[in-house]
This record gives structure tokens, C-alpha cells and sequence, in this order.
């Protein structure tokens, strides 16, 4: 027998019984009656009370009911008065419980006749249960169950205690929510069915703010989510809402919470978003269960319909001037190599981002379109990377974040781009025998802000990237798209095979200032044995032009404050050796 039953039933039993209990047992006879005949005593004999007692009995039973009937009312009353922002703690179940949360048949009652009989309830259960259904917000499934048998008992077993206002001065609670409207009554329909996709609709959400405060984490375990909560359990759900082609498009996020993760777990907060969620004080948002859903939602869509709403999607690159871009590169999964733009194509290509003029955000659902996307990153003056998607001329998305924009301006950017992807697109290869030159500014009219692709004959894996804005050479891997490396330089790149092994090293040279001295810096790439060996003498200041002499790579060194040019060959000549892991310069 459940231990407040039992607490229950004894309360019935007055002075005068107790004290015939301690008669010997020859004047005992017969010990049960029907208000007490949950209390089985064994190893007594029964005996007939006086009528009086009989009638002292009922008249306490009657007193009982009608306490326990007032108590019901009055939590019923209240229990919409205890404050969205604290959690109220369930107390157990008064009765064991079947799996769907009726009451077991092994929770007896006694019958007119003494006998434990299984279909029967006490009036004061009767009573109780019949105010719930009634006179307030009933609550889903086994919590029902203990709501009735907390007022049947007249609110005794109720573990949260309230102060004088009703409110819940419980400590056990998770973080909830900061609004704290008046909880709207729920609903008695049952819970929404969740579809087999596990997408939640705005539908699905309107129905579940029905439901109020009784919200739990397990009526959205069957949905999507991710949690990103660190500590406690917070889950974040993409809610979608049907377009007019009658599919579903991602528009909203809901962010629920429980302390523990379990799914019984009360949510602490059901928050709304429009778009992707990314921070609470910096995105207007309601909670489901205190706030009306339908006036939130039209309230978004108004203020998305507004393109002066979104004008600060691209941040300080709205009104940044393209000379002061360090870099604009670009990918793409049909092309195997990256795209480094140059001067003239990033003066282009800027102005028709900077143009874009944003009217809705859509958060990831540009990731569901079908097709191949365009990744552009810009790298401002401070060095900062900024990350752009274009979405099959649907959607531009800003560090992950889609949002919708005139078709007409995203085909223009989308042409631009593939424009670039193809011309740069490396030719046949080059074979090199001896001494390449791939670029010198000293001797060609080469735009050093310019970008080119190449492939060499001995590496046919690889591609050779010229960013002339990065003013550096990298090297891709085409099958995993790994860079090798990436070496600064300030002008210059040959090809010689310097350790004699049959496959050409990429040499470069590179110099600049650090604290009004000159830095100067020798490179030497030997990608057959995935290795870089750099020649630098900053103490002497010393700086390298490469050059090529008797179909041989010589270097020219000489001091950097040297009235002669590193290219006049005055300096000290040499040529370069590869030894002991390191590059070394040998006179000549």
C-alpha cells in the first residue's frame, strides 16, 4: 500500500478507537468499517462498535470530504498565479500508475460490505477529480493522475512550497525565461502527432503554445535539434513554414531548455527567433507559452518585407573601398583549384556585394538547395576574413546565414564569379627542363596584383596559385584540396631543380620593413619531398634577387642599405645547394 495512503487512512481512526485497540484481546471483536477499510489490522479479532461511534465516524468523514473538496478548488484557483519563471517540482504519483497513466487496479478501495474491491474510489477522490476536469487547465498524461490525488489528499504531498502570493519558492530550477506574462489556460486536446521528417512547422508550434506551461523537453525530443546548450540541456529546433510553391522553408528557431536533459524535464524557456538564432540581445523573440505566436510572426515577416531592415547584413564591407581589401578568393566544387582575385577584379566584384540590398533571412535553409555554390572570402584591412555563399541566385549567405535578395543582382555576382573560376583555370602543363621562369617583375611588365593558376608537368597533382593581392605563391593539393604551403613573395618565381633529384623547386624571394629595417627572405619549395628550406641574415640586413645565368639559378646578395639595386648584380653572387636540411648559398 502506497506510505500516504496509508498516512491518509490512519488520520480517520479518532482517540476512542486507539484506546479500545489497547483492550486485551478478548474485547476485540471486528476493527473495520467502511471509511476505514483501507487499513487492513491482522492478527485481530473483529468486533461490533456502538452505533454512536458509527455515527461520530461518518460525521468525520463528511468534514474530510468537504476540506478535501475546498482544497482541490483552491489549488485549482491559484495554480495559474505561480510565476512563468519558476519551475514547480512534481511531487510522485499518490497511486502506482500503468503505462498509460491510469491508475493500477492494485490502488483499492473498500466496499459497503468490507471487501477490497478494485473498480470502486472514495468520495473525496470522486470529488476531487470532477473539480480538476472542470475548473481548470487539466495536465497531459500521468500528471493528471498525481494533480488528482494531490487534491484528494488536500495538497499535503505537494513537495515545491509556495509563500503567501502562490509563487514557487522552490531553489530546484532551470533557466527560464526573462518574460513573465500571465500563463494562458492550455489545452485539453491531445499532444500534436510530430511527422516522420522530424521537421517542426510554425503550425506545430502554435499548437504546442496551447499547451502552456506543461510544456516538456519530451514533446520535442522527436524533432530535429541540436543542443548548444554547455551545462544545462538547450536545444535549438529549425521551425518551418510552407512557401507558396507548398514546400517547407526554414524561418524560425525555437530554443528549448531543461535542467537535466531528461525528457520529463519541465522547458525552462520556449523561445521564438526569426531566422537563425544567434544571440537573445540582439534578436527579438517571444516565449511560446506566455505570448501570442500569430501577432510575433506577422510582426517578423512586416519588418522582413523591409529592406532597409537588413542594411547592416555586410557590416563594415557595406561601405568599404576595394583598396583597402587585402583579398578576395574564391572556391567552388566543380573547380579543383582556388581563384585569388586581383586588383581590377575585386574593384569589380566588390560594388555588386556592397550593392546587394537584403529583404529576408532564411538562417541555413540556402544548405538544402539542390546544386553546386560559389564561396567567396574577403579579407579586409584588418586582416579579418568575411565568409559569403552565393545559393543558386536564390540565396547570399553572410558568415552561414542565408537571406534573400533581388535574382537579377545574385545572376550578376553568379556570372562574374564563374567567369574568374574559368579563366583561371590552369593550362596545359609546363615541363620544366633546367631554369623556369614563372614571374619576374624586374624584367616583364607584370601586374604583381594579378592572380594566376599553373600546373607543372612534374606535379600533376598540384596547382600553383599567384596571389598577387596576398603578394604570396600557395599550393594546392587538387584531389583533397590541401595547401602544401604558402611563401611569401615580392615579385619573383623560378623553377630549377636545385638538389639535383629530377624534380624542380619553386624559389622565391620576398624582403620587407620591421622596426625601419629591411628584412630580406630566400625560399626554396621542394615539394617532391614535401619540404621548405628559407635563407634569411636579418642581422646584416641582408636581401636576394634571383636570376638566371649559363642555364643555371644564381642568387645576388647584398646588403639592403646598398645604394645598388638587388637586381644590378653588384652584390656578392652565388648559387644555391641543399644540404642537411637546410638551403645553403655558395659563392661564385
Amino acid at each position: 500500500m502506497n506510505k500516504l495512503k496509508l498516512y491518509e487512512a490512519m488520520n480517520l481512526i479518532d482517540d476512542d478507537i486507539v484506546k479500545e485497540a489497547e483492550m486485551p484481546s478478548d474485547t476485540v471483536s471486528e476493527a473495520v468499517t467502511d471509511i476505514e477499510a483501507e487499513v487492513t489490522v491482522s492478527g485481530v479479532e473483529q468486533y461490533r462498535r456502538p452505533v454512536w461511534h458509527k455515527l461520530a465516524a461518518i460525521a468525520s468523514a463528511v468534514v474530510i470530504i468537504a476540506g478535501a473538496a475546498a482544497g482541490g478548488a483552491y489549488y485549482i484557483k491559484n495554480r495559474g498565479t505561480v510565476a512563468p519563471d519558476n519551475e514547480i517540482v512534481e511531487s510522485e504519483a499518490l497511486a502506482p500508475t500503468t503505462g498509460d497513466g491510469k491508475e493500477s487496479a492494485s490502488s483499492t478501495v473498500a466496499s459497503d460490505k468490507g471487501e477490497k474491491s478494485p473498480s470502486t474510489t472514495t468520495a473525496a477522490e470522486e470529488n476531487a477529480e470532477s473539480l480538476v476536469n472542470t475548473s481548470g487547465p487539466p495536465v497531459k498524461g500521468e500528471k493528471m493522475q498525481n494533480t488528482t490525488a494531490q487534491a484528494a489528499s488536500g495538497g499535503r504531498t505537494t513537495t515545491a512550497k509556495t509563500n503567501a502570493n502562490g509563487r514557487n519558492t522552490t531553489t530546484a530550477k532551470t533557466t527560464t525565461s526573462a518574460k513573465t506574462q500571465q500563463s494562458p489556460a492550455t489545452t485539453t486536446a491531445p499532444l500534436p502527432i510530430p511527422p516522420a521528417d522530424g521537421r517542426l512547422t510554425l503550425d506545430l508550434v502554435k499548437r504546442y503554445a496551447e499547451y502552456g506551461d506543461n510544456l516538456t523537453l519530451g514533446d520535442f525530443a522527436p524533432y530535429d535539434h541540436e543542443d548548444i546548450g554547455s551545462g544545462v540541456c538547450v536545444w535549438e529546433i529549425p521551425v518551418y513554414t510552407e512557401n507558396k510553391d507548398g514546400k517547407l522553408e526554414f524561418e524560425f528557431t525555437l530554443i528549448v531548455n531543461g535542467m537535466t536533459g531528461a525528457k520529463t524535464d519541465k522547458c525552462g524557456v520556449a523561445e521564438l527567433y526569426y531566422g537563425k538564432f544567434t544571440s537573445p540581445t540582439k534578436q527579438d523573440y517571444i516565449d511560446i507559452r506566455y505570448e501570442n505566436v500569430t501577432d510575433f510572426v506577422l510582426k517578423c515577416r512586416q519588418k522582413a518585407g523591409d529592406p532597409n531592415t537588413l542594411t547592416n547584413v555586410l557590416g563594415d564591407i557595406k561601405d568599404c573601398h576595394p583598396d583597402f581589401i587585402r583579398s578576395v578568393e574564391l572556391t567552388h566544387p566543380m573547380y579543383n583549384y582556388f581563384v585569388a582575385l586581383g586588383h581590377d577584379e575585386i574593384k569589380e566584384l566588390l560594388p555588386m556585394i556592397q550593392k546587394l540590398n537584403f529583404t529576408k533571412s532564411v538562417g541555413n535553409e540556402w544548405r538544402n538547395l539542390d546544386g553546386n555554390f560559389t564561396h567567396i572570402y574577403v579579407t579586409d584591412n584588418k586582416g579579418i576574413i568575411h565568409e559569403y555563399t552565393l545559393a543558386g541566385n536564390k540565396y547570399f549567405a553572410v558568415e552561414g546565414t542565408g537571406y534573400e535578395a533581388s535574382y537579377n543582382d545574385l545572376l550578376a555576382i553568379d556570372t562574374y564569379t564563374l567567369s574568374l573560376l574559368t579563366k583561371a583555370e590552369p593550362a596545359a602543363p609546363v615541363d620544366v627542363d633546367g631554369v623556369w621562369c614563372w614571374h619576374d617583375a624586374s624584367v616583364e611588365s607584370f601586374d604583381t596584383r594579378s592572380f594566376e593558376n599553373i600546373t607543372i608537368k612534374q606535379y600533376p597533382d598540384y596547382v600553383f596559385s599567384w596571389n598577387g593581392m596576398k603578394h604570396s605563391i600557395e599550393i594546392y593539393n587538387k584531389k583533397t584540396r590541401d595547401k602544401f604551403g604558402s611563401v611569401a613573395t615580392q615579385g619573383q618565381a623560378y623553377f630549377a631543380d636545385i638538389n639535383g633529384d629530377g624534380y624542380p623547386e619553386l624559389c622565391t624571394t620576398y624582403d620587407w620593413g620591421l622596426n625601419s629595417r629591411i628584412v630580406g627572405e630566400l625560399a626554396v619549395w621542394d615539394i617532391h619531398n614535401g619540404m621548405i628550406f628559407r635563407m634569411n641574415d636579418p642581422e646584416n640586413e641582408m636581401i636576394y634577387w634571383l636570376y638566371e645565368e649559363d642555364g643555371e639559378l644564381r642568387v645576388n646578395r647584398q646588403p639592403a642599405i646598398s645604394s645598388w639595386s638587388p637586381d644590378s648584380k653588384h652584390g656578392e653572387q652565388g648559387r644555391l645547394e641543399i644540404g642537411n636540411y637546410e638551403v645553403k648559398f655558395i659563392p661564385v
